[in-house]
């Protein structure tokens, strides 16, 4: 069975504004231009917490050149 969250409903029938969760790229916060969300849930409560931004094409591909150019990064060795 799949169930499809829903974004919690203020007062009035609004969706409540959830804190937005964006990419983390060279240093600096870059929002995310897709268009497309995903819910993050706090797994203590499985309460709808946050929205996280998905990649675009690009911003994975500045992420990639990012780490790259990072002679310090973990993941090149």
């Amino acid at each position: 069975m799949t169930h499809v969250a829903e974004p919690p409903v203020a007062g009035g029938g609004q969706a409540a504004e959830l804190e937005r969760v964006s990419h983390w790229i060279n240093g600096a916060t870059v929002a995310g231009t897709s268009g497309r969300t995903g819910p993050v849930y706090n797994p203590a409560t499985g309460e709808l917490a946050r929205e996280v931004d998905f990649a675009s094409t690009e911003e994975v591909g500045a992420a990639v050149r990012a780490a790259r150019d990072d002679p310090d990064h973990p993941a090149i060795g």
